[in-house]
């Protein structure tokens, strides 16, 4: 015994086909679609696979499945990695500054962010300093697995700023407020300086310098510094003058030595000068310079009494006494 299915009619046939064909005219919207949710779900895994490390800055890699670095530090650029197992930390090998002032603007916090200290005479001040450091690039693999992945800023937090802030009191309170302010204060920064650089060091850290920037006061003892750095004005420029009245008197001396010498000196050539020419003025000599000056003409006399004879031999000889001849 067979069956036979009931026949469909054709329209009822081309309605199912219909309802279940897909629009030719949707198709290259929704390709469209796919696209571009396929672009962004490349483009998110690639930045989950693909990691740029910043100038300035070396990569480390973490292996999540062995609890350990699995790389050297990598240099600055594109990095791979899986982002399902490894993580990458960075930190900075350049130099770095860290200031604790008392103007928040300059600082790292907010506020008064200066160290407190206290003077040998128990006086309490306020210290602002300027901290320069680096990681060292070879030991940023040990630095990532001593600090946990623990970030730069909660390295520097925990060494930086509170070793610092530790020490510094403790090296300041040996020196009195005077020289913590002028006369050691070089001094005194030298040596925070040794007593920090090594304890960066053994926290893979450089010290590149610290410095003390400026000493805040009360005012009790700033109107007290004030007082005698005025003071001491005053006797220096006292000290400048007499020390420019002296330079001037000796001046003035050495320049009446020098006009007496000058004077001396003029003299004894002035009498040389005499002696050479009372030397050279001979009787020879007299005659002629009469003769050059001689008109040629012989003396006339008058008037009563002996009238005086001169002879021209006589003048040409450098006789020239007259005679007596009677009227």
């Amino acid at each position: 015994m067979s069956f036979k299915s009931p026949d469909i009619p054709p329209s009822a046939k081309s309605d199912r086909s219909a309802k279940f064909a897909m629009p030719t005219s949707k198709q290259p919207a929704f390709l469209a679609g796919v696209s571009l949710l396929a672009l962004i779900v490349g483009l998110l895994l690639i930045k989950t696979v693909w990691r740029t490390i910043r100038p300035g800055y070396v990569g480390i890699v973490f292996d999540k499945a062995s609890h350990k670095v699995t790389t050297n530090a990598l240099e600055p650029g594109w990095a791979f990695i899986n982002p399902l197992s490894q993580d990458i930390q960075e930190y900075p090998i350049t130099i770095q500054t860290y200031s604790m002032v008392q103007k928040g603007i300059e600082g790292q916090v907010d506020g008064d962010d200066s160290i407190k200290v206290q003077s040998s005479e128990g006086q309490q001040l306020n210290l602002d300093v300027v901290i320069q450091y680096q990681v060292q690039r070879q030991e940023a693999n040990q630095l990532y697995q001593d600090w946990g992945g623990a970030p730069i800023e909660t390295v520097e937090d925990r060494v930086v700023r509170q070793y610092t802030r530790s020490q510094v009191p403790i090296i300041v309170a040996q020196h009195g407020w005077e020289e913590i302010t002028a006369s050691k204060r070089g001094q005194i920064a030298t040596d925070i300086s040794n007593q920090l650089q090594e304890e960066f060091k053994k926290r893979h850290l450089e010290l590149i310098s610290f410095g003390i920037r400026e000493v805040h006061l009360p005012p009790a003892l700033q109107t007290a510094l004030d007082s005698k750095i005025q003071a001491q004005q005053a006797a220096e420029q006292q000290s400048y003058a007499l020390k420019q009245a002296q330079i001037k008197a000796q001046q003035a001396k050495v320049e009446a030595q020098g006009e007496a010498e000058a004077t001396k000196a003029r003299a004894r050539g002035q009498a040389e000068a005499n002696q050479l020419l009372s030397r050279s003025i001979t009787p020879d000599l007299i005659r002629y310079e009469q003769l050059q000056k001689w008109d040629g003409k012989l003396p006339v006399f008058t008037g009563g009494g002996v009238i005086p004879m001169i002879g021209a031999a006589d003048l040409l000889m450098g006789n020239a006494q007259p005679k007596q001849s009677k009227p």
